[in-house]
């Protein structure tokens, strides 16, 4: 009696792990294609979910309106030398936006 509860069990979590194993192959493959004989392919995927399109919400004309950032200013890239932990070395400082009242 011991012995069949045994085999049971054991029956058991094998068919629970087969099953887990290709219930996670056939999702992380997101297509799976079975073809048997003469019947055609049957395709399953993953679900399909409709999101509906982004909403735009304007800002009022008072929150980015005219002037906010004031004045605008491009200030161009250049070479410089800085000291690092191998010693001087020649580095660049990328052009950045500056925004002045």
């Amino acid at each position: 009696m011991l012995k069949e509860v045994e085999k049971m069990k054991k029956g058991l979590l094998i068919t629970t792990l087969l099953l887990v194993f290709f219930l996670t192959t056939g999702i992380a493959s997101a297509r799976v294609f079975f073809r048997l004989g003469v019947f055609p392919p049957a395709v399953i995927g993953p679900p399909v979910i409709v999101a509906p399109p982004p909403a735009y919400y304007p800002y009022p004309d008072s929150y980015y309106g005219p002037g906010y950032y004031g004045y605008r200013l491009w200030v161009p890239g250049y070479w410089d030398n800085l000291w690092t932990g191998h010693g001087w070395e020649k580095v660049w400082h990328p052009g950045h936006w500056e925004y002045r009242p």
